[in-house]
């Protein structure tokens, strides 16, 4: 049976952006937790389901025909972030990189549309239908023989796929009844108001016991209904009162199947029209090396025609059919000559294996179960290897066993020491900067664009070694980049263990505590409020509490809640320290803790971030997915998140601090005899200088008091 996946694309951008941390960021800090997400729950779903067509639908702004009908619907609901929005975009580029189609429709919700293509391709035969989702509001539309919801239980990685016999385990009513349950019961989430005082329990129950709510209604309309265990006197007054509002809430709730959409399958078969140059080069912009490799493992259709090319000379002009040659997966005498006369190796990372090239003309494509074949020439050390992004190329051959040696050039790396401020240094970037024409020469414009990419790596390479020669960046690039590739590969194979139990029990503590901490702060305001509102926070410091505190105004005249104008305040009202707190344990949880076990490899327990060598313009080393460089360590709750970061059995973590190997150096060039003293007796230097500095001794200097000696010392003392 073939096989559709119907992608509901706000909701999974949504679930994304709130389920991993907001500081996931691309090497030019652009935001990427939501594109990550759902870039990883896609990848997932076509290594689980392999869908043969895939399309997406989403909202368009504006309100739908849902809006018109009832004016507060989804009212309540607070503006998302910029920062989301903008990722939306990213997305939908993505999924046509994909060569997944994108469907919208004004006056509908992305919903509706799933609903309709569902419902199309319902009468088609042979044909199952994935509904990949965010949320549970498509549930309505399972169908065990054509249709079932594949989505996230807890963040990303606990996924469930919704058949009717699992939607029954969890909500005790069939598919079909969902509707029916949310106009009894309401949902807040899209502020449809059902019936007042019917919960889970009974709503569930009164459709156990009588299907729909129209039969609901047809049951106590009877002149000799009576009420029972299941409808109450209580429950059938309420039923009665709002019937008018239960059978428009469940109107609200239902999600339209017949909507006329320009849909057919050789429209969505997505591998046709997938550009994986396209996706990897997004990829790898925005940093995700983790998901370049799980593309690579996904053995999609267009890497085995890849693989498939080297029987395929036609590929090249027939001016070039005698040089140009695809050479076979093996290292054969032919390659083995080209090899010895130029003397260096070409290699570019693409999904399914790593294609290369000896003098850029001629292309192979090896594919990862055939490594091994090539295992001598990779781990050569006499054989110099040039390329893109080596790392990428490092960590796929060292899964296999296999380490590359000779790494003598990389383009990223030069383009980088070049050009630090390039901020995008995709591969396609970097040749359009150089302004080169990439595969316009030799007959190259009959190839696909990764072995075009491949074969102009040469000139480029030579282009970039006689920059770095003219900027006197050899040194620079040979002697600490080039080295950095292996070490800096090795640490992301690695990862770092975590204690998953342990921060599940920190999750629990850190729940009651953010419960308790909003208690307390109902309490002190004399009314709930949505403490993460800074307009309903501001009404109720300002307004409610008349705290009168002189504090900085917004763009729009409003008086600001931010961390910095609370601090002003702190003394002013017993509330504000709970704020303070409150926000604190708020962020931990958010972009911390709760997170955290969904970035954890379940294959090793272990968590495998990466590191961007070229991630700053001042030479600096980031981390991203996650960012390990950035984790809470002053706080006591961020000290016990720390903790959850463990050394295997037969380890130890250690703790090294660079700004002393600077001060020493300070030390040494100024010869201050203080600082000469305290290294040798081995004195903490920032309590020594604040020591100096207030006219104390060390064992009166408070911690915060050694903090402000710190830039004294830096400064020459």
């Amino acid at each position: 049976m073939k096989r559709l996946i119907l992608i509901d694309g706000n909701a999974l951008v949504h679930r994304a952006f709130h389920a991993l941390p907001p500081n996931m960021t691309a090497p030019d800090g652009t935001p990427t937790n939501a594109i990550f997400g759902f870039a990883s729950i896609l990848l997932k779903a076509i290594k689980d389901f392999k869908p043969d067509y895939m399309a997406a639908a989403f909202d368009l702004a504006g309100p739908t025909f849902r809006h018109e009908e009832f004016a507060e619907y989804k009212a309540h609901r607070e503006k998302a972030p910029d920062t989301l929005y903008e990722q939306m975009e990213v997305v939908k580029k993505l999924l046509a990189n994909f060569g997944v189609p994108v469907f919208t429709q004004s006056g509908y919700e992305a919903d509706d549309l799933i609903g309709s293509l569902a419902g199309q391709a319902r009468k088609l035969k042979d044909l199952e239908t994935i509904i990949l989702t965010g949320d549970l509001d498509t549930l309505q539309l399972v169908d065990d023989a054509k249709v079932k919801v594949f989505t996230a239980r807890k963040g990303l990685s606990d996924t469930i796929l919704y058949d009717q016999a699992a939607v029954e385990k969890r909500f005790g009513l069939k598919p079909e009844q969902v509707a029916d349950f949310k106009g009894l019961k309401g949902d807040p989430s899209d502020n449809i108001p059902g019936v007042p005082g019917v919960g889970d329990k009974t709503a569930t129950s009164l459709l156990q016991a009588y299907g729909t709510i129209e039969k609901v209604y047809t049951a106590i309309e009877k002149k000799n209904f009576k009420p029972n265990p299941v409808v109450s006197a209580k429950l059938l007054e309420k039923l009665k009162h709002y019937k008018d509002q239960a059978l428009f809430s469940k109107k609200l709730a239902t999600i339209v199947c017949d909507m006329k959409l320009d849909f057919s399958l050789s429209q969505a078969n997505w591998q046709a029209n997938f550009n994986e140059v396209a996706v990897l080069e997004l990829f790898r912009s925005l940093g995700f090396g983790s998901l370049v490799t799980r593309l690579s493992g996904l053995g999609l259709a267009k890497a085995a025609s890849l693989a498939g090319r080297q029987a395929q000379p036609a590929l090249f002009a027939p001016s070039e059919a005698e040089t140009a040659k695809v050479y076979n997966n093996r290292a054969g005498p032919e390659f083995k000559r080209s090899l010895e006369a130029v003397g260096r190796l070409y290699l570019l990372q693409v999904s399914g294996g790593v294609l290369v090239t000896t003098d850029g003309k001629s292309v192979a494509l090896i594919s990862e179960k055939d490594f091994a074949q090539w295992r001598e020439i990779f781990s050569d050390p006499k054989i110099a290897k040039h390329g893109y992004y080596l790392r990428e190329v490092y960590k796929s051959l060292a899964e296999r066993g296999i380490i590359l040696r000779g790494i003598e050039f990389d383009i990223k790396l030069a383009a980088y020491l070049v050009k630090p401020d390039l901020r995008d240094f995709s591969l396609a970037n970097i040749f359009a900067w150089q302004d080169r024409s990439v595969g316009q020469a030799n007959g190259q414009e009959f190839l696909p664009d990764e072995e075009r990419l491949l074969l102009a790596l040469p000139a480029l390479a030579d282009k970039l070694g006689e920059q770095l020669k003219e900027l006197k960046l050899m040194k620079v690039f040979q002697e600490i980049e080039l080295p950095l590739i292996r070490v800096l590969a090795e640490m992301e194979r690695q990862g770092v263990k975590i204690d998953l139990p342990a921060i599940k029990e920190l999750s629990i503590a850190v729940e009651k505590e953010v419960k308790d901490l909003e208690k307390k702060i109902y309490q002190l305001a004399g009314m709930e409020f949505n403490i993460n509102s800074s307009q309903q926070l501001g009404q109720v410091l300002f307004e409610r509490l008349n705290i009168n505190v002189k504090v900085r105004k917004t763009g729009g005249g409003v008086k600001s809640t931010a961390a910095s104008e609370l601090e002003k305040m702190r003394e002013a009202h017993p509330i504000v320290e709970l704020i303070l707190r409150y926000r604190e344990v708020e962020k931990l949880k958010n972009t911390y803790i709760d997170p955290f076990p969904q970035l954890v490899d379940p294959k090793d327990g272990r968590l495998h971030t990466t590191f961007n060598q070229v991630g700053a313009v001042t030479g600096r080393l980031s981390s991203q997915d996650p960012n390990l460089q950035n984790i809470p360590i002053r706080s006591e709750l961020g000290g016990q998140f720390r903790r959850a970061f463990v050394a295997a059995p037969g380890f130890k973590l250690i703790s090294l601090d660079y700004s002393q190997i600077e001060l020493r150096i300070v030390a040494h060039f100024s010869q201050d005899e203080k600082m000469l003293g305290a290294f040798k007796r081995g004195e903490d230097i920032h309590t020594r200088t604040a020591a100096e500095i207030f006219d104390v001794r060390p064992d009166q200097v408070s911690p915060r008091a050694a903090r402000s000696g710190q830039p004294q010392y830096a400064a020459g003392g």
